[in-house]
């Protein structure tokens, strides 16, 4: 029972926190400008429902296995520094550095240079995938700093 109602609460806290999100990025001055991101909250705001729904009705099978929040520091702190950096360095820049000390951290092969290899070559992967898709193809506006 303190399982099943702490889920819960979670899937109330995440429903309310998508639909502020969603509140934020659709009633905004410049429709066309924050149109992307407008369509993300919404699925973001769908999905939150949709899982609030199962919880409320407990539909959720109960596999979790916990991950150890010690863990989870490094990515907060990367991704902290990241957000606070994208209007001074540019969105695409800051995706790249996010994406390369995140795959680093938390590959799991011993510190080489293959590691760090592949972590550059996924970061600049992504990164150039994120950026057909959303300035080539989509046309998004996103912040822009000293660098892409």
């Amino acid at each position: 029972m303190v399982v099943y109602s702490r889920r819960l609460f979670v899937a109330c806290i995440v429903t309310f926190v998508a639909g502020l999100i969603f509140q934020v990025s659709y009633f905004q001055d410049n429709a066309e400008a924050y149109l992307f991101p407008a369509v993300v909250a919404a699925a973001m705001l769908a999905f939150s429902v949709i899982s609030l729904v199962r919880e409320s009705f407990d539909l959720c099978v109960d596999d979790f296995q916990p991950f150890p929040f010690e863990r989870q520091w490094p990515v907060l702190v990367i991704m902290g520094v990241g957000v606070l950096s994208i209007e001074s360095i540019g969105m695409y820049t800051t995706t790249f550095f996010i994406l390369l000390l995140t795959t680093y951290w938390y590959s799991p092969q011993e510190q080489s240079v293959k590691r760090a290899m592949q972590s550059l070559a996924m970061a600049a992967g992504f990164t150039l995938a994120m950026y057909v898709l959303f300035s080539v193809l989509l046309q998004v506006q996103v912040p822009r700093g000293a660098l892409i």
